[in-house]
């Protein structure tokens, strides 16, 4: 009777799944194209998009790379699979969305709706901005017949969360911070000359290049590098950075930070008024590598270094909070932190929240200091 039972309701479930639309019946999983990365471009009116799979190692198979034109990203998906010769397009595994700088200065926020709204693309899928480049470059341009632009975007995105101690941004978060403060941020990435040339000569990878300022639905500036780190370090200072900092003799060291934290506070006046927001950056750091001699002289020369990275994050962090009052755009979120702190009624005064100085103080300790080598 028990075995009577067990068989139906292995029948019922194997019609059920061969129901399933995620992988039609009527074709084995080996005969799919499985995307693993997408670029959109747009050109006189039309999108072009560009995919791109992974390398097949159990078939020694390197990454198809294709690409098609559409009035709409799925109108694109659909002429790419109209020509795919002998296996379908699986758009459900892609890890990550490409939009050329161009197309990202006319308009990010429709690209971010149709992912939104994809029944073929996932929600939580990160958007990248190309900088200075295409979308179809980064993807069909990068790599060798080996290693594709998936292979390199994956190590891009672990690369992302050492440095910052986050995920790549996704379109969905992307998406509900436009619709909530007019801004957000994305990755950036750019085209690179590679290191290691592939067989057939292809020169280029890609590799991190800052941050995408993303406000009223457009791309409206990039953040280089040093200052995707000072957002970091405002933020929370969740990832691992390295500084090069100078101290009194001249002397350079390289300083690697642990992750920190920091802390925002709302200073009052005596009326009880709220009269500036000050951010207290908390970091200790580890001596990797330092010039000439002297490296046992204990604790004031750890001290002195201490002092020097106060001064490179402070000068990092003013930078940027210089660029979000130039571009009058709150991508540090600073007005809804400093908001959890006020009364209902001072909650709904952006403008006070707004106008609000930004007081700035670092504290670091560094460790590790006596057991390293001196260059030079």
């Amino acid at each position: 009777m028990k075995k009577t039972t067990a068989a139906a309701l292995l029948a019922a479930l194997s019609l059920f799944l061969g129901g399933c639309s995620l992988f039609p019946s009527r074709l084995r999983t080996e005969e799919l194209a499985v995307v693993q990365a997408m670029g959109v471009d747009r050109e006189d009116g039309l999108v072009r998009l560009s995919m791109v799979t992974a390398e097949d190692s159990s078939r020694g198979e390197g990454p198809v790379r294709m690409s098609g034109v559409g009035a709409t990203i799925p109108d694109a998906i659909g002429d790419i699979s109209s020509r795919a010769a002998e296996e379908a397009v699986f758009c459900a595994h892609t890890g990550a969305v490409l939009l050329g700088e161009a197309s990202a200065r006319e308009d990010v926020e429709g690209v971010l709706r149709t992912i939104c709204r994809s029944r073929e693309i996932r929600m939580d899928v990160p958007l990248l901005i190309v900088r200075g480049e295409s979308a179809e470059k980064a993807l069909l341009g990068t790599g060798d017949a080996r290693v594709g632009a998936a292979e390199l975007l994956r190590s891009l995105a672990a690369s992302v969360r050492t440095q910052y101690g986050a995920e790549l941004p996704s379109a969905a978060r992307i998406a509900g911070a436009l619709a909530e403060g007019k801004c957000a941020l994305a990755a950036a990435v750019e085209c690179r000359p590679s290191s290691e040339q592939g067989e057939d000569g292809t020169p280029l990878t890609l590799a991190p290049a800052g941050l995408a300022l993303i406000r009223d639905g457009k791309l409206a500036a990039f953040l280089e590098p040093e200052e995707a780190a000072a957002v970091d370090l405002l933020c929370g200072a969740r990832g691992v950075h390295e500084f090069v900092v100078t101290d009194r003799a001249g002397r350079r060291a390289t300083l690697r930070s642990a992750p920190g934290e920091t802390e925002l506070r709302l200073v009052r006046g005596a009326d009880g008024a709220p009269e500036a927001i000050e951010l207290t950056m908390r970091l200790a750091a580890s001596v990797c590598a330092i010039e000439g001699e002297g490296m046992n002289e204990g604790g004031d020369r750890a001290d002195e270094l201490a002092a020097a990275l106060e001064r490179e994050l402070l000068r990092r962090a003013g930078a940027v909070l210089r660029l979000r009052r130039e571009l009058g755009a709150d991508f540090l979120s600073l007005r809804e932190r400093a908001a959890r702190a006020c009364s209902l009624s001072e909650r709904g005064r952006e403008d006070l929240l707004d106008a609000l100085p930004v007081r700035l103080s670092a504290s670091v300790r560094v460790s590790h200091f006596g057991d390293l080598r001196g260059e030079g």
